[in-house]
């Protein structure tokens, strides 16, 4: 739900203020609950429906709150973070998978030529994509001629 600003000299605010773009006083996207809490602190606001938002009535919104439920609410937090840190973790394999099919097969004596004139820094041109890193030009080599296969 969006806040709107109540506080004198501040009903017709039209900026950024932290995270939230207020326009005329009111938010131009929703709030969560905790940023509400947070400018309520600082200025008068109640929420878009007419509602006060303070820091008291949170407060009062959350003591009949048991352990129980704080753990239920702690664990879909835990369970989406979860499910994003999957999605990223799958992303970075599609990626490092893609790289290695459309990548130049290299010979151990090409490798080493690369090495001999553009020095490490060429190499780990080749092996970032295909998610290897190393500090050593034999070690990097080895890695990248064992992902080609």
């Amino acid at each position: 739900m969006k806040i709107r600003l109540k506080q004198p000299g501040f009903e017709t605010y039209t900026a950024q203020m932290g995270v939230h773009f207020f326009d005329n006083g009111l938010t131009l996207s929703n709030v969560k609950p905790s940023d509400a809490v947070r400018l309520a602190a600082q200025f008068l606001c109640e929420w878009e429906d007419g509602t006060p938002v303070s820091v008291a009535q949170s407060l009062l919104d959350h003591s009949h709150m048991t352990t129980e439920t704080i753990g239920r609410e702690r664990n879909a937090d835990e369970a989406l973070a979860e499910q994003a840190s999957e999605a990223a973790a799958r992303a970075h394999i599609e990626a490092v998978a893609n790289a290695k099919r459309d990548a130049k097969i290299y010979t151990k004596a090409e490798l080493e030529a690369i090495a001999d004139k553009e020095g490490i820094k060429g190499l780990r041109t080749i092996a970032t994509p295909l998610g290897i890193k190393g500090n050593a030009i034999n070690e990097i080599v080895a890695e990248i001629l064992a992902a080609q296969v």
